[in-house]
């Protein structure tokens, strides 16, 4: 039997206000970004005389704005890729094979949801130092890919339920613990993976507080970081501070939007057993 989530309308009506305020948020700052900055300290409520993509090209012309997204876009990349591949290897062993202190490994993964990275800022840093990692963005890649926490609990869930006889059919061919979990377990555990993927993609994409930390360099810093540097002297950047908001907010949230199904299907398939 399915279960149905049962829906209130006290509470349908807060999630519909809170989308639609978000929505009208981002719709305010997208309009804004298409005015000059004069028209934008001098008439900032009224209506504007001109829009344009003048700000744009300038985020990109002269604020070297490729810089900062091949930046993130290559920690994003590396990060996802180190993410997928450990915690699919951590949750196939947990989710299909019984040993000693099983249940303990699981619950030291799950209790890592309830820490940010902010609580072990400290010996990290002492950690990537001693790597002579320091204002690289290696630094930032290993400490993001990391956060295996809410991964391997889908992947484990999901593992945990596929049939054994999949296991076992694998072994009648001949094929090896390798060749089971790349050719027969990985394949299968895709719409998971993908979900991890997006939700993981978020985070990594809009991390603010590991980049600060590790990245010194101007030319290996992140959009995050971009944007607070236009921040920190707003009424002369707040042409750049809007356009670099809506470039890193805007871009995803559509993404996000498009996949958001798939999304939803791949942590129902891994979050809920069957």
């Amino acid at each position: 039997m399915r279960l149905r989530p049962k829906r209130t309308p006290v509470s349908a009506a807060i999630l519909w206000i809170y989308s639609l305020l978000t929505l009208l948020l981002l719709c305010y700052m997208t309009y804004q970004s298409l005015r000059p900055k004069k028209e934008l300290l001098s008439a900032t409520f009224a209506m504007p005389k001109q829009l344009g993509f003048g700000n744009f090209r300038k985020l990109f012309a002269e604020a070297g704005f490729f810089t900062y997204l091949l930046n993130s876009a290559g920690i994003l990349f590396a990060s996802l890729a180190l993410v997928v591949l450990l915690s699919t290897m951590v949750a196939y062993g947990i989710g299909k094979f019984n040993f000693r202190f099983k249940g303990g490994l699981l619950l030291y993964f799950l209790i890592g949801l309830m820490f940010p990275v902010q609580l072990g800022i400290v010996p990290i840093f002492l950690l990537i130092r001693d790597m002579h990692l320091l204002n690289s963005q290696w630094a930032v890649i290993l400490v993001l890919a990391s956060g295996l926490s809410m991964p391997v609990f889908l992947l484990t869930t999901f593992f945990a339920k596929l049939p054994h006889d999949l296991y076992e059919s694998a072994k009648i061919d001949g094929a090896g613990e390798w060749t089971t979990f790349m050719r027969v377990m990985f394949p299968l555990a895709s719409p998971v993976t993908f979900s991890v993927c997006i939700i993981m993609s978020m985070q990594i994409w809009n991390q603010f507080f590991v980049p600060l930390i590790f990245l010194q360099s101007e030319s290996r810093k992140t959009i995050p970081l971009m944007i607070m540097k236009f921040t920190t002297n707003v009424l002369y950047n707040m042409d750049l501070a809007l356009v670099g908001s809506v470039m890193a907010t805007v871009p995803l949230l559509i993404l996000f939007f498009f996949f958001s199904g798939r999304v939803i299907e791949g942590v129902a398939t891994g979050g809920v057993k069957g």
